[in-house]
């Protein structure tokens, strides 16, 4: 409700304009009366109104007087003029000063009910005017944040964001909201919620949050939100805030996520590293277990991450030599030598022990495949105390390549797959049965292998959530019956996978910024 002052020395005067109109069906509250400039601008400063209806003729400080003293203090303020005189020279003059609205005494309540609503109108405009200048101006400084936190770029524009938002960088933590999906039809249901639904779910996450700090949250990308917690970051608070969080997916979006948060951070220039730390636990929560709340100094430590990480190594390892691919094995092991130079010193235990059992079992492809000969006999008897007695990454990154290129020696070339044969398997499954609600359970018990590591893998090595991989399946197919067949666009969505065409429609618009009837006329 918009709220207005009156001003004038005549008593009779106010009281006849406080009882002429119905000010509540306008949307005004009078919070106030003046008799004199002195007592208005008093008045103006107590309650900072929305709308100011002044006399012209007053004792101690006249209305033009006051007019321009409280345009001052009141600079979003819209006044209307009321005077006996019909006198050009205050109407001049009043223009003069930024008011458009002036009525003449006796005042006519049509007159002043149809100036307000124009002032209200007005006030209106200019309320959502501002209000989409600070929304634009957070949209601009949360991309700043983000730009400089997923790359590391621009560090100064980034620390001027943060004050703009007033974010306390003393004390923060990183978290991530990951949405989770077991069949197709969770994939649509969630997609149709979200695109729906967006501007509520994240005015509801942001509220939740702030009962534990101060929270930016930032779009949803890649399948999750991102956002920064400053306050206090014990693992107690920070694993409420996780638990209330995923309690708020599950009883009001009726969706499922799993929460992960960072390291605690204390200064702007540990941003990039903290979203990266992030971003590896982000990557593996799928793959570790079914925990829905995975943090730091919470439930993961250093070295339990590192182990995760390695045995995902060790598996894509294990495929390489399965596919005779001495190339991707050379690279996953480089991969790994590069983080043990980046890791803690108590962890490096684990790396030997990941290269001591890369290197068993190259040996062991080499001495099945009858690929040792007398000149190599020493490789045979080398230990765990001798590879642990390599002292650099550099020396263990020669040994390990002098190892491999004994499995790509005199080995004919052959066509290399694209993807390791497990994940290859899984998208011919997909290509195969498109049409139908596909579960994770489902393609998993055909792969014979665990959920959460496929799922893992199958990001990992394509870039593409398994769901969106298959939607872009879905149409694709929808694209080429489209171009060869005069099958109905609903027709079509039902051939496809999906039971609602509508939604098809729009998904297929989305994707190629045609409706189905449109791409088919143009490449038909």
């Amino acid at each position: 409700m918009l709220s207005a002052i009156i001003v004038d020395d005549e008593v009779l005067s106010i009281k006849m304009m406080e009882n002429i109109l119905d000010w509540d069906s306008l949307g005004i509250r009078i919070v106030g009366t003046a008799q004199n400039g002195l007592e208005a601008l008093n008045l103006c400063h107590q309650e900072d109104p929305n709308i100011i209806i002044t006399d012209i003729k007053m004792p101690n400080l006249n209305g033009l007087e006051f007019i321009k003293k409280a345009r001052v203090t009141n600079p979003g303020a819209e006044f209307i003029l009321i005077s006996a005189y019909a006198d050009f020279d205050y109407v001049k003059r009043a223009i003069e000063l930024g008011c458009s609205n002036y009525i003449l005494k006796p005042v006519d309540e049509f007159e002043l009910e149809q100036t307000l609503k124009k002032i209200i109108a007005k006030i209106s405009d200019k309320m959502i005017a501002e209000k989409n200048a600070v929304k634009n101006r957070v949209a601009h400084d949360k991309q700043v944040i983000y730009r400089y936190m997923s790359t590391g770029v621009n560090p100064l524009a980034a620390g001027k964001s943060t004050s703009s938002l007033n974010l306390n960088l003393s004390s923060y933590t990183l978290f991530s909201f990951n949405l989770t999906e077991q069949s197709m039809n969770d994939y649509i249901e969630n997609g149709l919620q979200l695109d729906a639904q967006m501007a509520f779910i994240m005015e509801r996450m942001s509220a939740v949050m702030e009962e534990f700090g101060h929270c930016v949250l930032f779009d949803y990308k890649d399948y999750a939100w991102t956002a920064i917690l400053s306050g206090d970051c014990s693992k107690e608070s920070l694993s409420a805030c996780a638990s209330k969080m995923i309690d708020l997916f599950a009883e009001e979006i009726h969706m499922k996520i799993h929460v992960c948060f960072s390291p605690r951070g204390s200064r702007l220039d540990e941003l990039p590293h903290l979203y990266r730390r992030l971003a590896q636990l982000s990557r593996f929560s799928s793959y570790i277990g079914d925990e829905e709340v995975l943090g730091y100094g919470y439930n993961m430590i250093e070295t339990t991450f590192q182990q995760v990480d390695l045995l995902a190594y060790t598996k894509r390892l294990a495929e390489a030599l399965n596919l005779n691919d001495a190339e991707e094995a050379a690279r996953i092991i480089e991969e790994v030598l590069l983080l043990s130079c980046k890791s803690d010193p108590a962890s490096l235990h684990l790396f030997i022990d990941f290269n001591y059992n890369a290197f068993c079992a190259i040996r062991e492809k080499l001495i099945k495949e009858n690929r040792l000969t007398d000149e190599y006999h020493e490789i045979r008897l080398l230990s765990y105390r001798d590879i642990s007695d390599i002292s650099t990454a550099d020396e263990m990154s020669r040994f390990m390549n002098r190892i491999l290129q004994l499995l790509s020696s005199n080995r004919s070339q052959t066509a290399k797959p694209r993807y390791s044969a497990l994940v290859e398997v899984g998208i011919r499954y997909l290509g195969e049965n498109y049409d139908r609600n596909l579960s994770l359970e489902e393609i998993c018990t055909e792969l014979s292998v665990s959920k959460n590591y496929f799922s893992y893998l199958f990001k990992r090595e394509t870039g593409w959530n398994l769901w969106a991989y298959l939607t872009e399946i879905r149409l694709n197919k929808s694209k080429e019956l489209l171009r060869t067949t005069d099958c109905k666009s609903y027709e079509i969505a039902y051939m496809v996978g999906y039971d609602n065409p509508s939604y098809f429609s729009k998904l297929f618009k989305k994707n190629t910024g045609m409706t189905p009837n449109e791409y088919r006329a143009e490449n038909q």
